[in-house]
């Protein structure tokens, strides 16, 4: 009876041992990764030799300063800083699932030093850079704010526009998106596009919502657009399947400058009220177009949040003309997903300090900035989580408030300085995308969509956030309750063998497993 026992010990073990490994291959097998970028800015005028008070170009100089080779923080980005920080997408992961790109190629000049040729070969020559980089890699572009000539002019008279067909044929985006994507893509600059048979990717054109288009300004859906997100959501719910949108320009408000907004009202309003009504099929809605390093929380009408905006920081290092918003470093991101679900568990940010990488004239210098599970203690991107994430920002001077500041700019200002004004936009901008109840939020008082009490430290200080189950926890129960019906098993056949005097069997041998991790 000893030796059955141990042998029954072997073998649960062993059994335990297999399932543990295969839940392990089939998590690994589930991992996907997929990078995001944004906000290129692809200045073909800089020069080493120009002026960084005229965006480093030649002349009006009396005395040139020292102008990095691979950029400068008054300017922006030069083709070395390009092709550097494309190169470290691929030196870091080279087969990622698919690169989201999300906008704004052309640089921050007066239009009357562009015209529209310029614009299509300058977005041309970064989509070849892409392409070349990652021949085997789907990449979803989405359109910027400054991709339109003029600047912010986005055209919604698709029938008289040429530029949508511009982009496609002249930059070269008709061999990047599918032919049925480039189809819609004539309807205004966008898209949808499924990333597997479950997960459906939005890529939309929300340069037509923006505040400083002037094309748009007061017209019900510019090219339909929010019409057909809702038909787009509305079919994918039929279909159960879940959603990523991807765009340039955030609803809400600008971190830093108070009662800055990106969006039309009207717009804004309209935007979220379909961003709330699909939230079950959105799994995450991705940005760029502030340059800093942020993110949203939307709530629904009872205060629960229901969906997270991610904004991801420039490639330019550009500093901005808006008083007190500062320069950054110039960054990339690699977000963890989960094949099969859509999920977002992570992402890493990915730097390059670029006073260091001018002083040692070596563009490898990119580094890891930070990783979300580690310093924002979360194994998930879910709305709720990340809302726990900003209920831990108690005040000005919390420890992960302050490295979230530091991140803000890519560590371009290490410990700024951030009073109670400050700390106030920067909750209020992560919490309130509806401008009515943002400036209630500044004020201190009571929102609309969130009847409790706020104080000036903490808005939602006593929500509730969606409860949340670790993936891990799935695989561990599933796995013991599959030993306790083994172990139930081999019980019941000792017993029936052991009455009819029949010894028990031996296991059989399980071979090694292989697990291949992804290459970050």
């Amino acid at each position: 009876m000893q030796r059955v026992q141990n042998r029954v010990n072997v073998g649960l073990i062993t059994f335990f041992s297999v399932l543990l490994l295969t839940s392990a291959v089939q998590n690994v097998k589930n991992t996907g990764y997929f990078w995001q970028v944004t906000d290129f800015h692809y200045d073909a005028n800089y020069s080493t030799t120009g002026d960084p008070n005229n965006m480093c170009h030649q002349g009006n100089s009396s005395s040139p300063s020292n102008i990095g080779f691979y950029g400068n923080y008054l300017c922006d980005a030069p083709w070395q800083l390009i092709t550097s920080a494309v190169q470290a997408m691929y030196k870091i992961e080279p087969n990622p699932d698919f690169i989201v790109w999300t906008g704004d190629s052309v640089p921050h000049v007066y239009n009357k030093d562009l015209d529209l040729d310029k614009v299509y070969t300058l977005i041309g020559n970064v989509t070849e850079e892409l392409m070349v980089v990652f021949p085997n890699t789907t990449i979803y572009p989405v359109l910027g704010n400054h991709d339109p000539y003029p600047a912010n002019m986005m055209p919604y008279d698709v029938e008289h526009s040429k530029y949508y067909k511009g982009i496609l044929d002249v930059s070269g985006w008709h061999a990047v998106l599918g032919q049925n994507e480039s189809e819609q893509f004539h309807n205004g600059g966008y898209y949808s596009s499924h990333i597997s048979e479950k997960i459906k990717l939005l890529g939309l054109n929300t340069n037509l919502y923006y505040d400083q288009d002037k094309l748009t300004k007061g017209l019900t859906d510019p090219a339909n657009q929010l019409k057909w997100i809702e038909d787009q959501l509305e079919a994918a719910r039929k279909k159960n399947e879940q959603v990523f949108i991807v765009a340039h320009v955030p609803p809400g408000m600008f971190e830093l400058v108070e009662g800055m907004s990106w969006f039309y009202g009207d717009y804004n309003k309209k935007y979220l009220e379909v961003m709330e009504k699909y939230s079950d099929v959105i799994i995450a809605q991705l940005y760029g177009h502030e340059h800093t390093d942020s993110f949203r929380v939307q709530f629904d009408k009872e205060g629960r949040p229901i969906s997270a905006l991610f904004l991801s920081p420039a490639v330019t290092p550009w500093k901005s003309t808006l008083p007190g918003v500062g320069a950054n470093n110039p960054s990339i991101r690699l977000f963890q997903f989960d094949r099969e679900k859509g999920g977002l568990k992570k992402y890493i940010q990915y730097f390059l300090n670029l006073t260091a990488a001018n002083l040692a004239r070596d563009p490898s210098k990119w580094e890891k900035e930070y990783d979300t599970s580690d310093v924002y203690a979360i194994d998930e991107l879910r709305p709720g989580a990340v809302h726990t994430v900003v209920k831990g920002f108690s005040d000005k001077e919390n420890k992960v408030f302050r490295r979230y500041l530091d991140f803000n700019s890519v560590k371009w200002q290490v410990n700024p300085d951030c009073n109670e004004t400050c700390f106030l936009r920067h909750i209020c901008a992560i919490s309130e995308l509806d401008f009515d109840n943002y400036k209630t939020c500044m004020a201190g008082g009571k929102t609309t969509k969130h009847p409790e009490t706020t104080t000036r430290h903490h808005p939602h200080a006593h929500s509730t956030p969606e409860p949340q189950v670790p993936d891990y926890m799935y695989y561990i129960i599933g796995s013991l309750a599959a030993a306790l019906f083994v172990l139930f098993l081999v019980v019941a056949v000792m017993c029936f063998k052991r009455g009819r005097r029949i010894s028990a069997p031996r296991y059989a041998k399980f071979g090694s497993l292989s697990i291949n991790t992804p290459n970050v």
